[in-house]
């Protein structure tokens, strides 16, 4: 009998180390699913759940240089087709009187077909990028600082911008690069769609009927209120068009700059041609 409870004891005992083992499992595993580091947003991706450079197939020279700075921050994308000024699709879904110039009619329907492929790919949220930008060095730890302090409801993000004044702060940071509310963001060069936006953005935009060129139609919406933006200054994505002519407006000499240049960095462009310098 005594042998017998003996082996009984042992199995009790080994029984209840696999039950503790198995708690303890849980609890880490629990613990590094939401730990900071979990919820620090993907630097392959800049926190998104996908990125999209807008991009038209010709223009070999911007592919080029947009290749080496997204191979530089390891970046994971996808570059989606751009409607040309010369493509028929636009006799589809523009029309040929409005007051817009046919660059500006192209540029529009590209954004609105992507706003289309975020909601049918169902991704949560998407950075788009124009094919001429150019990012600060330290570009992730930016985002990932900009993640700790954006709300949980938001449908646009205006990484950069045009012409925008500074809101209300949101949150607190570290970095010079901090988040407010939007005001009056223009330019499309680079922004964030979340899949409410998109929804919203479709049903309030109309390329068959445009007001204006698709960022200041978006402008106007979000001074109505109608979507939540949020806007980072000072930007740290700005557009890059000094060599490398435009598809869609006008030269302008209306420029930015940034405090370390990637494009600088990697020998793409001269420090003494950078504008601001």
């Amino acid at each position: 009998m005594q042998r017998i409870s003996a082996n009984m004891l042992k199995i009790y005992i080994i029984f209840l180390l696999l039950i503790l083992i198995r708690l303890c499992s849980f609890n880490i595993f629990n613990w590094i699913n939401n730990s900071p580091q979990e919820i620090i947003p993907s630097n392959r991706t800049l926190g998104f759940d996908h990125i999209y450079v807008l991009h038209l197939d010709y223009r070999k020279d911007r592919r080029e240089i947009m290749d080496k700075l997204l191979s530089y921050f390891n970046l994971d994308v996808e570059y989606f087709e751009a409607v040309s000024k010369y493509d028929k699709i636009l006799n589809k879904f523009t029309n040929a009187n409005s007051k817009l110039t046919v660059g500006q009619r192209a540029c529009y329907v590209s954004h609105y077909l992507i706003f289309q492929s975020i909601i049918e790919e169902g991704f949560n949220n998407t950075l788009i990028l124009e094919d001429d930008v150019d990012f600060e060095v330290n570009i992730t730890e930016i985002m990932a600082d900009i993640y700790q302090n954006l709300p949980e409801h938001w449908d646009t993000l205006h990484i950069g911008h045009c012409y925008e004044m500074i809101g209300q702060p949101v949150g607190s940071s570290s970095f010079p690069n901090k988040l407010y509310q939007s005001v009056n963001p223009q330019c499309t060069h680079a922004y964030a769609v979340s899949n409410s936006g998109a929804h919203k953005l479709l049903k309030l935009i109309d390329p068959i009927k445009p007001i204006g060129p698709v960022d200041y139609e978006i402008s106007l919406i979000i001074n109505s209120k109608k979507i939540i933006s949020y806007s980072i200054h000072p930007q740290p994505i700005i557009q890059w068009k000094e060599n490398f002519p435009s598809e869609v407006s006008f030269p302008t000499t209306f420029q930015f700059s940034l405090t370390n240049s990637t494009m600088n960095l990697l020998g793409l462009i001269d420090k003494n041609q950078y504008p601001g310098q």
